[in-house]
């Protein structure tokens, strides 16, 4: 079981932190006004992006590659996955970073950014060798 972290880059942790701190800003001031009306559902927001932040990784485990964010999960068959490729984008998804990995598989696709992206991609063509691997940057044994 290898685990990989989502890598995080500097407008991914500008936007996290500042939505945490508007949102504690606002449970603090409906709190402190007696309003109660809206903290839950801030409460909730709040938790659901410190979550996303803090838990979202990738771990490639019994043939399944499997992806947490936050409370959400992915359980992806690593012998289903066709093609892996580049991808900068800002559309929400399992990942903190604008570099990204973007898996498609039998099913649908799925972003990544893992920290170890060579080890990560190494893994999973041990997996199943059929995956094209359209990554420039990659060193060519894994393509």
């Amino acid at each position: 079981m290898n685990r990989y972290k989502s890598d995080k880059d500097a407008f991914f942790f500008t936007l996290n932190w500042a939505s945490m701190i508007v949102l504690l800003i606002l449970v603090w001031m409906g709190l402190s006004n007696g309003s109660f009306l809206f903290v839950p559902i801030w409460l909730i927001i709040l938790m659901f992006v410190v979550s996303t932040w803090y838990l979202t990784y990738y771990e490639i485990k019994d043939g399944h590659l499997l992806v947490r964010s936050g409370p959400l999960n992915w359980k992806i068959p690593i012998d289903r996955i066709e093609t892996i490729r580049r991808k900068s984008s800002m559309n929400s998804g399992p990942s903190h970073s604008r570099s990204r990995l973007e898996l498609v598989y039998a099913g649908g696709s799925i972003q990544v950014s893992p920290v170890r992206e060579d080890e990560f991609l190494k893994q999973l063509k041990a997996g199943n060798r059929k995956i094209n691997i359209d990554v420039p940057d990659v060193k060519k044994e894994l393509r």
